[in-house]
Order: C-alpha cells, then structure tokens, then sequence
C-alpha cells in the first residue's frame, strides 16, 4: 500500500512504506520504515507482535487505543502519545492486535546504536555528534518509552507523509529538516522529564532522610511541607503521588522499617523500647500499625524472624 488515502479489502488505509515496498524511501536511506495508517476494523497481524528492530522505532498515536508492551511491560498508547524505543528494546502488539484508530510510525536506521555504542544518525543530518550522543542515551532508557500529551509531535509525521507520497522536488531535504526538528523536539521532551524525575526521586530521599534521622519525633505536616516550600495540599499531594502514601502513612511506614531492624538485634530486648524509641505513643498503636502493614504483631515476627 503506497498512496494516501488507498483501501484495502479489511477496511485499512493510508500509507505503509518498507523494505519490500521502498517507494520514496529508495532514496532516503536512514529510514527503514514509514507508515500512517487507520484502521476502521480490528486486524490480527502477526508483524506487530512484540519485536527487534535495527532501528529508533517511533509510533505517534492519532485516534484510538493500543495495547503495547515495551521491554515486558505493558502499556495503553493513547491519543496523542508517542512511544520511542531503541534497536534493542522488545516492542509490539502483545496479542498482534491492532485495534480501530489511526497510528504513524516511522523507523530510522543509524549508522551505529546498539548498547555498547553510541548513537550515530549518519551524514544526513546536521545535529552534532554530541547532541546525538545525549538523545541516544535518553532513547536506550526504556523508562522514557512513552511521552504522553505529546500531540505537538502529530505535525511532522503529517509533513513526512505529505513529502513523501508528493515527492516534489528537493522532498528528502525537506524530510531530513523535519526529521531534524522531531528528533530536536523529543530531546526536549525526554530531557525535560528526565530533568523532573531526578528532582522527584530526591524530593522523596530528602523526605525520607528528615523522618529517619529523628525517627521517634511527632512529625507535623505542616511543618514538613514548609521545609520543602510547599503548603500542606501540595505536599500531601506529591508525597502521594511519587509513594502512593499520604505523607503520615509514609512516615508510619518508616517507622515499621525502622523496628525491623531494631527488633533483630538480640540486644533490644524490649518492645516497648523498640515502639517509643520509633515513635509510637503507645504499644498498642505499634502493635495495630505493625499488624496493618505486615499481617502479623510485633512479637510473632520477632520469633519467626529471630
């Protein structure tokens, strides 16, 4: 299928571009696969099952929703998400099933990426050797398989398919400019969220930090939030969000952690000693918080871990 806008007999439209059928991409020879197409009817296809490719594989999702897996974990690509892997990353259809919607993909073809070596796009383009070096680190952490909300990236696969089934004069320029501007883009998306994950990840280790070296404290959330710049509502929102605990579960949770350990040292005989000294008003408050969290109290643990 190499027009836009051709149907097929299993109601799918639109363009597929590949190594048996090169079309344009004859003369372009850094992208091995490009392909923009809708289905109107579920369709079995035993290519989308989880797979290697020698190349970046990029998917943009128009309409609709796709069951995927990257590296075995499974995920929804949603409208306006974009998933990025590299030559090494199993990726697909987990069931080789494409659903209704409409998906673009392309896959570039570097001269050298793998896991040993770095990125390297080839003399088509003009990003230098250390921009592509970064971009091809990002890529090989397959954490940052998926931007969601990436709709600003619908443009270039729609200009890329536009060039190439026009194929005007000066067409692989013009999709080389592109291409450029898309890889420029995703940079600025991955390193950007990269940038917000190491500031959540030490968000967290300092938060954890602070209850552990006074552990026995009556910690006020209000005051935790202060020391981090935030009121209660937005504290009580991120610690939330990046533990899945409210900032008191969380604290309690540490302080379970923290009677572990005390309570396999033979020398801290007391549970008593090991509640107060983790903060705990009471034995009784240890024991039920100890028996929420592990399904068993203080003192059978004790003796099945001893």
């Amino acid at each position: 299928m190499d027009q836009i806008n051709s149907k097929n007999n299993v109601g799918n439209s639109g363009v597929w571009w590949h190594e048996k059928n090169q079309g344009p991409l004859a003369n372009l020879p850094f992208i091995k696969q490009f392909g923009s197409m809708r289905f109107t009817k579920v369709q079995m296809d035993e290519n989308m099952r989880p797979h290697l490719n020698d190349g970046i594989e990029i998917h943009f999702v128009t309409s609709g929703k796709y069951d995927w897996v990257v590296e075995g974990n499974q995920i929804e690509l949603l409208p306006g998400n974009l998933s990025v892997t590299a030559p090494w990353h199993w990726n697909g259809s987990p069931n080789g099933k494409m659903d209704i919607g409409y998906i673009n993909w392309i896959i570039l073809k570097p001269v050298e990426y793998d896991q040993k070596k770095k990125l390297n796009l080839g003399k088509w383009t003009k990003l230098s050797q250390k921009f592509q070096h970064s971009l091809g680190e990002l890529i090989a952490d397959n954490s940052n398989a998926v931007l969601e909300k990436a709709k600003d990236f619908e443009k270039y696969f729609a200009e890329i398919r536009k060039e190439l089934a026009d194929q005007e004069e000066g067409f692989e320029i013009m999709v080389g400019n592109i291409l450029e501007n898309l890889l420029i883009d995703l940079y600025r998306h991955l390193s950007s969220r990269s940038l917000k994950t190491e500031e959540e990840t030490n968000f967290i280790e300092t938060f954890t930090k602070i209850i552990s070296e006074d552990i026995s404290k009556k910690w006020n959330i209000d005051d935790l939030a202060h020391r981090f710049g935030m009121g209660k509502t937005k504290f009580t929102y991120e610690v939330k969000r990046l533990t899945g605990y409210p900032p008191n579960s969380y604290i309690i949770n540490l302080k379970i952690e923290k009677a572990i350990v005390l309570m396999q040292n033979p020398k801290n005989k007391s549970m008593s000693d090991i509640a107060y000294s983790c903060g705990f008003s009471s034995i009784q408050h240890f024991t039920s918080s100890f028996l929420q969290r592990t399904g068993t109290t203080p003192g059978k643990y004790r003796v099945k871990n001893s």
